[in-house]
């Protein structure tokens, strides 16, 4: 492993690439082993510049270039450079995917393998399922074929997710809520 700028580590050959292709990312909260393990197992195939931000997990990529952590203008940096971002099901990494228009790969935690304490990973990555850009791999060997298919989407079947909700969804909800009588109200 070679040190890189910016406590980026490279696993295996230098690399001059100035961007990722693929970025990788676990979010900020827990590690994620079996994901990034499944990651790096892929990347050793590809000829694609891959930048993982692997959080404190146990295991370290040997394909793929990595760093612990990214601050924030780094990892919208590394969001917004990449053509594809392979990440697990948290809302905020499937967010920054939107805003930025690039298509994104999930796998969510299990509470049952001890990843997150619950399984809302699992039932976020369920109600996106099929939405555009927004491929679900349901376990660490259908990650590769997730991102085959990723890798072959254009540009036209990439949405933008809005910063702020659709007008008419704002006004269903204050319809709502200055309709309801409050709690013990008469």
């Amino acid at each position: 492993m070679t040190e890189m700028p910016g406590d980026i580590q490279m696993a295996g050959a230098e690399s001059t690439a100035v961007r990722p292709t693929v970025f990788v990312t676990v979010g900020s909260m827990f590690p994620f082993d079996r994901f990034v393990k499944a990651v790096d197992d892929w990347a050793a195939g590809q000829d694609m510049e891959i930048l993982a931000q692997i959080g404190e997990g146990a295991y370290e990529p040997r394909n793929m270039r990595w760093v612990r952590r990214l601050a924030r203008p780094e990892y919208e940096a590394a969001m917004a450079g990449a053509d594809l971002v392979i990440a697990h099901a948290g809302v905020g990494s499937v967010v920054s995917a939107g805003e930025h228009c690039k298509p994104i790969v999930l796998l969510p935690r299990r509470h049952a393998m001890a990843e997150h304490t619950s399984d809302h990973q699992v039932e976020t990555a369920n109600a996106l399922r099929g939405k555009a850009g927004i491929l679900v791999a349901d376990d660490e060997t259908e990650i590769p074929a997730r991102i085959d298919e990723a890798m072959a989407m254009t540009a036209e079947t990439r949405e933008a997710i809005a910063r702020t909700a659709d007008p008419a969804f704002i006004a269903r909800i204050r319809s709502f809520i200055l309709q309801t009588p409050a709690p013990g109200a008469g």
